[in-house]
């Protein structure tokens, strides 16, 4: 399933470069209790400001509220239901990466099962945080990613059966490897469609920039998965 169109490539080299607890950040900076984030309109500017003029015209002084940008974010019912969905979401890769790291034969799958759990658990920290903030009732499985609330998929894209897991927990060495591979390259599709799903009706700039991180990341790893299945045959 095509995934939705990847941010620019200046928000992709900033994720690169970024730590996890970033996206932390980015979530809880401005956050307040109640269901939208309330308008923040600051004070007009005292000292003016100089606004460079485009090339070919003179520069241009601000002052009082023109000096002063206002800046206003408005949360969604929407952005509270793709977050509280994709808590679940990501506890299940946490669960697809415990259920299989211990019989990983293959270095470069068990590296990346390794940074998908180190990449999704202060994410989902981060989306279970900005759900308290705002009163939002946070899935149980951001404190506990094995419950195994199958009716809390709601349909989700990419989630794993408990035929799936079994399978999984059973396989051992190069057998282990491809099925993980394929279960989580279904599950990061999932993910994707998730986020291109969101971006119709997204409203807070922090849950936005969230899913502009999953879409980055995840792609990525679907391309690297991808290529191992290719390699392991």
């Amino acid at each position: 399933m095509p995934s939705p169109h990847a941010p620019s490539a200046r928000r992709a080299v900033l994720r690169a470069a970024a730590a996890p607890a970033l996206l932390a950040a980015v979530l809880l900076t401005g956050c307040s209790g109640g269901d939208a984030t309330p308008a923040v309109t600051a004070s007009p500017g005292d000292v003016p400001v100089l606004q460079p003029g485009k090339p070919g015209e003179p520069n241009a002084t601000l002052t009082g509220p023109a000096a002063t940008p206002v800046v206003t974010t408005s949360a969604t019912p929407a952005d509270t239901r793709f977050l509280q969905d994709m808590v679940v979401h990501h506890a299940q890769a946490i669960v697809l990466v415990d259920t299989a790291s211990a019989a990983l034969s293959d270095r470069q799958v068990a590296s990346i099962a390794s940074r998908i759990r180190d990449e999704q658990e202060p994410e989902i920290d981060a989306m279970a945080a900005w759900l308290r903030q705002r009163g939002q009732d946070v899935p149980p499985q951001a404190e506990n990613p094995r419950i195994q609330d199958h009716s809390a998929h709601r349909g989700m894209p990419g989630m794993a059966s408990e035929a799936d897991l079994a399978a999984l927990g059973a396989a051992r060495g190069a057998e282990a490897d491809r099925l993980f591979l394929r279960l989580m390259v279904r599950h990061h599709e999932g993910a994707l469609e998730m986020v291109g799903q969101h971006a119709r009706s997204a409203g807070d700039p922090r849950v936005e920039e969230l899913a502009a991180d999953i879409n980055v990341t995840q792609a990525k790893q679907v391309e690297q998965m991808t290529g191992m299945l290719a390699r392991l045959g």
